[in-house]
C-alpha cells in the first residue's frame, strides 16, 4: 500500500498567474509586459536548461556538449533556476535572449589558459556582460571583500567597457556582532567563513551583482569564495590593483586566478 501523501507547508507568496511564451513580436510584448520588471535568460543558460532539465542530462555530459567544465555549468545553471524562479514566482517577464542554433558563444578554452590557472579568453563580438569589483576609491580593487565599501561594477561589449556604476554593497558594518574575517592565507575550503551564518551573510553581499559574471578581489576568505560561487558568480582573486587594468586582462584572457591568496 503506498503511503498517503503527506501536507505540504508553502509559505511563498507566488505573484505569477501564468507564462507567455516567447514571442518574436517586440510590439506585442511591450504592451503584454508594461510596467512589468524584466528578467533576461542568457542563450547559455537556456542551453543549460534545456541540456539538464528537458534532456536530463548529467552534468557532466551537459557540460562536454557545451565546451565547459562542469564547474562552469553548474554556475551557468544555477543562475538560470534563479533567474526562472523568480520571474515565475514573482511575476516578473522573462526575455529569452536569442541565438542562432548551432552557435558557439565563445571559443573553446586555449590549452595554456587551462594549465595556467588564467581565465580563459572571452569571444565578446558577440555578447555583452557585466563583471564586478570591490573597490574603496572606484579606481583601484579592495584587499578586503567584506570592508569594501562597494561594488563597481563595468559593463562590456564587443570587447569594451561601455559603462561604469557604483553600487551599495552590504559589509562587516551591517553584520554586527557576527564573525569577522581574519587575514591568515590558507587553501580554499579551509579558512574561514564557514561559521554560522557565514553563507547567509555572504548570499547577502551578492544579492547587489547576481546580474555579473565575475566579482574580481584583491582578497577574501575561503568561505566568501564559496558563497560567492553559489550565486552563480565566478570570484576571482587577483594581485592586480587597478581596476581597468584587471578589466583589460578579463578581457583578454590574462587574468589569473590567484585561489592562493584566500584566507
Amino acid at each position: 500500500m503506498p503511503r498517503p501523501r503527506c501536507t505540504r507547508r508553502i509559505i511563498s507568496e507566488i505573484r505569477a498567474c501564468s507564462i507567455v511564451p516567447f514571442m518574436d513580436d517586440d510590439k506585442l510584448a511591450r504592451e503584454l509586459f508594461a510596467g512589468a520588471d524584466l528578467v533576461v535568460l542568457e542563450s547559455d543558460e537556456a542551453e543549460a536548461l534545456r541540456l539538464a532539465d528537458l534532456e536530463n542530462l548529467y552534468q557532466g555530459k551537459a557540460a562536454q556538449l557545451m565546451g565547459i567544465s562542469r564547474q562552469t555549468f553548474g554556475r551557468i545553471l544555477d543562475r538560470a533556476h534563479r533567474k526562472v524562479a523568480d520571474a515565475l514566482l514573482n511575476g516578473k517577464a522573462l526575455k529569452i535572449e536569442q541565438a542562432r542554433a548551432p552557435c558557439l558563444e565563445r571559443p573553446p578554452f586555449n590549452e595554456k589558459f587551462k594549465s595556467g590557472g588564467q581565465t580563459p579568453f572571452l569571444n565578446l563580438e558577440e555578447t555583452s556582460m557585466k563583471i564586478a569589483f570591490v573597490s574603496d576609491d572606484g579606481t583601484t580593487i579592495s584587499q578586503h571583500f567584506g570592508r569594501a565599501a562597494y561594488y563597481v561594477v563595468l559593463t562590456i561589449e564587443n570587447g569594451k567597457v561601455i559603462q561604469k556604476e557604483k553600487r551599495s554593497k552590504l559589509g562587516h558594518t551591517q553584520f554586527s556582532g557576527l564573525h569577522e574575517e581574519h587575514h591568515e592565507h590558507g587553501t580554499a575550503g579551509a579558512g574561514h567563513g564557514f561559521e554560522p551564518g557565514a553563507m547567509e551573510r555572504h548570499a547577502s553581499m551578492a544579492q547587489a551583482i547576481l546580474d555579473c559574471k565575475a566579482l574580481i578581489v584583491g582578497g577574501m576568505g575561503a568561505g566568501a569564495y564559496q558563497g560567492i560561487k553559489q550565486a552563480g558568480i565566478e570570484p576571482i582573486v587577483t594581485d592586480l590593483e587597478s581596476i581597468d587594468e584587471a578589466a583589460a586582462a578579463y578581457i583578454a584572457g590574462t587574468l589569473k586566478n590567484h585561489i592562493e591568496y584566500l584566507h
